[in-house]
Formats: structure tokens, C-alpha cells, sequence
């Protein structure tokens, strides 16, 4: 077997992740997003490793398409991949 093609369980995880990050696109209260949530969750099930740090980064960029992305965004992001790494 391929060990690059997803797995269902993968798949899965990325629709979840997915899905929470639209509630950052809704409006919030302030710094109540599940985004961090996502970085441990995706660092906690993803048994490719890779996979838990690329994912919560790739969607907190799409995600800053739409929202701007601002000068500290490389320290959130590198908050994130710390996260993903606990």
C-alpha cells in the first residue's frame, strides 16, 4: 500500500479541521476560535507527523486569505506548530 494516499481516518480529521475553521471565518467573541484545538487535536491522531504540523498551518493560511494576514503572523503560526509538537 501507498503510504502517501490518505487514510479514511485522515480524511476524516481534515473535514473536522475543516469545518472548525469556517467558525473563524463566522463572527466570535475575541480569541475564541478552535484553532489551537485543532493543532492538539491534529498532533494527538495524525500518525503521520507531518501531518500534524501541516495541516492546523495550512488551515490557519487559508483561512488568512480571507481574514489578512497581519506582522505577527509567523509568531502565531510558530505558537502553533509548538502546539502541534505538545
Amino acid at each position: 500500500m501507498n503510504k502517501n494516499i490518505l487514510t479514511k481516518k485522515q480524511v476524516v480529521i481534515i473535514l473536522f479541521m475543516l469545518i472548525a475553521v469556517s467558525f473563524r471565518l463566522f463572527p466570535h467573541l475575541p480569541n475564541f476560535t478552535p484553532i489551537t484545538a485543532i493543532a492538539l487535536f491534529g498532533g494527538l491522531y495524525f500518525s503521520n507527523k507531518k501531518m500534524a504540523y501541516l495541516v492546523p498551518l495550512f488551515i490557519m493560511a487559508l483561512s488568512d486569505l480571507f481574514l489578512g494576514f497581519h506582522s505577527i503572523s509567523i509568531v502565531v503560526y510558530a505558537a502553533f506548530l509548538v502546539v502541534s509538537f505538545i
